[in-house]
């Protein structure tokens, strides 16, 4: 990893500049950043909203010169998935990944349904995260695999809405089988959870979304986590987490993208 700090805003360094190992360092200054920005010493009250997050974010992005334009990604487009849209970088070999619509990827959480009092009231989600949970799952994937991820910059949309950018190398990949997948997490002292979903209560560190397209063998039998969500459970989610383990359960997975009802 390079000692450098992030550039500063007069910097000629170009997207292409910042990837491998000083994008990855600016993914954890980027988290800093914006955990320290929403600490409660600037709040009074509540939750961070949304608006203040991006706000903050991009208010660090532009100090350091990561505003980027649209005309600035890679020419080929890949089609994207739910979550990114996705451009490969020949020159790199890299493939920046745009977050859609003004949504952060997925956050793991749990809510609160109206069932028969013979039935566990609450159910696993996915649901849609704030820019402080995506950055937090870019880290935690670089913590799983040193170097995956990079922080490109941030575009910003029609709206005054933003998207983050970030890139990956390209692995020559072949999925994994639900069996390996299970072992490998085994073996890092994870307990399954859900299917794709394991917790490892060692350091609280839960990792979900991780079937077969998004966890690839790469490099002979290398496994790649290279698009799981991990968190650290907090709150009702670890409690629940906890408690059905403790209980010889299972959670039941369910992935939406509502969050109007989402519980704390």
């Amino acid at each position: 990893m390079s000692s450098e700090g992030p550039p500063d805003k007069d910097s000629d360094r170009s997207p292409a500049d910042q990837r491998g190992a000083d994008g990855e360092d600016l993914v954890l200054a980027a988290l800093d950043h914006l955990r320290g920005s929403l600490s409660p010493d600037r709040s009074s009250s509540g939750p961070p909203t949304l608006t203040r997050q991006k706000e903050d974010l991009r208010e660090w992005a532009d100090r350091l010169g990561l505003l980027l334009n649209a005309a600035d990604l890679p020419a080929k487009v890949v089609r994207g998935g739910q979550e990114h849209e996705l451009f490969h970088d020949e020159a790199s070999d890299r493939y920046f990944k745009v977050t859609r619509n003004g949504v952060f990827g997925l956050s793991p959480g749990i809510e609160l349904a109206l069932v028969s009092s013979a039935e566990d009231a609450r159910r696993f989600h996915l649901w849609e995260a704030s820019p402080l949970e995506y950055l937090e799952r870019l880290h935690l994937q670089n913590l799983l695999v040193p170097g995956l991820n990079a922080f490109e910059g941030l575009i910003v949309q029609p709206g005054d809405d933003m998207a983050i950018v970030s890139s990956q190398p390209r692995f020559d990949t072949v999925p994994g089988t639900t069996a390996e997948i299970d072992a490998w997490f085994a073996s890092l002292g994870f307990v399954k959870i859900t299917d794709a979903a394991y917790y490892r209560a060692e350091d609280n560190l839960g990792v979900f979304d991780a079937h077969d397209k998004n966890l690839v063998r790469a490099d002979g039998d290398v496994l790649v986590p290279f698009d799981v969500i991990p968190c650290h459970p907090a709150g009702g989610f670890l409690e629940f987490i906890e408690a059905t383990l403790e209980g010889g359960h299972r959670l039941h997975a369910v992935r939406t993208v509502t969050t109007h009802q989402r519980q704390p």
